[in-house]
């Protein structure tokens, strides 16, 4: 999964996770933010969504880039505060589907995450050409010696990342929706 798209599904999480966990977000008075709801998209994104961008960046940064940057002159600082990035975008649909359901306003947030979704999906069609092979940042640039994308272990790691993000997100939402009916 390239950057841009699981940034994009770092806000369909966030806005799901609010969709699932309505019943504590309408009658709380807390902020959003504030909620238990809001807690366990927290765990999800720093437990599930930011190791998979990890994984991602060390092993695969040139790819999971676009080979838009070369990864080895990206500072530790700057891939770290990118992290920290990713989960404030996951908290910001959070935050925008916490308050489209307190507005009573379901059907425009439930929109707002296939939005997302078809974003993350609209990356992968649009880079294709870009996602299709395997190599460093310079032997995309000089255009040799790259592998095609199913012919290596990021094919493997795309797969098993997929699904564990995947399982992660339906485990989050039915927990938070399950949760909600029993409180």
């Amino acid at each position: 999964m390239p950057m841009p798209t699981l940034l994009c599904l770092a806000f369909a999480s966030g806005v799901a996770a609010a969709l699932a966990g309505r019943s504590e977000l309408r009658v709380s008075p807390r902020p959003a933010l504030l909620t238990r709801t809001a807690g366990a998209y927290g765990l999800f994104a720093g437990l599930v969504l930011v190791p998979i961008t990890i994984y991602f960046y060390v092993f695969h940064g040139d790819w999971f880039l676009l080979y838009l940057i070369d990864v080895r002159r990206v500072p530790s600082a700057v891939a770290l505060v990118g992290f920290i990035l990713e989960v404030l975008i996951g908290a910001g649909g959070f935050a925008a589907g916490a308050a489209l359901v307190r507005g009573q306003r379901e059907r425009v947030a439930t929109g707002l995450a296939i939005a997302a979704c078809a974003g993350a999906l609209a990356v992968v069609v649009a880079g294709r050409d870009r996602l299709s092979v395997v190599g460093s940042y310079a032997q995309f640039q000089g255009g040799f010696g790259l592998e095609p994308y199913g012919s290596g272990t990021l094919l493997s790691g795309t797969i098993v990342m997929t699904l564990i993000l995947g399982l992660g997100v339906a485990y989050l939402l039915f927990r938070l929706h399950a949760g909600g009916r029993r409180g």
